[in-house]
């Protein structure tokens, strides 16, 4: 059972990077349809890997601890997921809310510099969570390491940022369609 669960995980995550490479040479409906994807499919991954972490974190708790002792182990050991999973969904809904401004070109040029910048550091997000998850250790104790928890949270914290200048960006600077050449 957990081999088959493992794989799921693990092949949604792989899907997401491939549809983020494809919203990378693409354009148009293609792109912003690859983008939207991509990012489903990875909240479904990260989700699925929450599942394991509350699970073991539910596991080990003893009868006698306090509500608030469990919540904060839970925190603790998911908290750069959530908020990877907080700053997806951020950046879904800013798509879907901006989606025909962005398709017909009436954004700043810099909407797509800081939309690329995100999906790389989500992609390096991804290449951590992906070489951590696929370790013995991992699978045996339902744990990742200490190092592991703070690359992500330094990489969600830089992606966060720039998901606040994609909404800045989108909110205040939309343009008419003129293009400066």
């Amino acid at each position: 059972m957990k081999d088959w669960y493992a794989g799921v995980y693990k092949s949604l995550i792989m899907a997401s990077v491939v549809a983020f490479i494809i919203s990378f040479n693409s354009s148009g409906n293609v792109s912003l349809g690859a983008l939207l994807s991509g990012y489903c499919v990875l909240i479904l991954g990260v989700m699925m890997i929450l599942l394991i972490l509350f699970n073991n974190v539910l596991r080990v708790t003893k009868e006698d601890q306090s509500t608030l002792a469990i919540i904060s182990s839970i925190l603790m050991a998911s908290g750069p997921f959530l908020l990877m999973l907080g700053v997806i969904g951020f950046i879904l809904y800013l798509i879907i809310r901006y989606k025909d401004i962005i398709l017909s070109g009436h954004v700043s040029p810099s909407y797509y510099t800081f939309s690329n910048i995100a999906i790389l550091l989500f992609l390096m997000q991804i290449y951590i969570v992906y070489t951590n998850i696929s370790t013995e250790k991992f699978h045996s104790t339902g744990k990742i390491s200490k190092l592991t928890s703070d690359l992500i949270y330094l990489f969600g914290v830089l992606t966060w940022m720039c998901s606040l200048i994609i909404f800045t960006i989108l909110r205040y600077y939309t343009t008419d369609g003129f293009i400066v050449k």
